[in-house]
């Protein structure tokens, strides 16, 4: 019995010997599925552009899709919407997106410290712009 509780001590040690340095996929695994680390990221993109295919081929309006699958608290409950939407207002990489379309676009998969989001612009007004857009945010 002694000798199977002292086995049971040393045994991680043996497999860790055994282990090639900076080796152990279980550390790797942890490092790479980090909210915010690559893997992450990558689901987050790749989940937003299936959203965003789903509203091109007209299965899912932006509205419904952006209170099925958006992250943003702030405009969950519109269906993503955000209206008068002057500059100063977003962070610049949102703006940028927004500012840049024509009312009707639907905008590329784009990152911004929140996540990643699409647009479409509903209606531009003078300076300001009306706006539905999904933010998925990286796990």
């Amino acid at each position: 019995m002694k000798k199977i509780f002292f086995l049971l001590l040393l045994l991680p040690f043996i497999i860790n010997a055994q282990t090639p340095a900076g080796k152990n996929e279980v550390s790797q695994d942890i490092i790479k599925n980090e909210p915010g680390g690559e893997q992450s990221k990558k689901q987050a993109k790749e989940k937003l552009e299936d959203i965003r295919q789903k509203v091109i081929k007209g299965e899912l309006s932006m509205a419904t899709a952006a209170s099925l699958y958006s992250e943003d608290p702030g405009s969950i409950k519109t269906g993503g919407r955000y209206d008068n939407i002057s500059h100063g207002m977003f962070v610049a990489e949102f703006e940028n997106v927004a500012f840049n379309m024509q009312p009707g676009d639907l905008s590329e998969v784009f990152e911004t410290d929140y996540g990643f989001h699409f647009i479409q612009l509903i209606a531009r007004h003078d300076e300001l712009v009306d706006v539905r857009h999904i933010l998925i945010k990286p796990k």
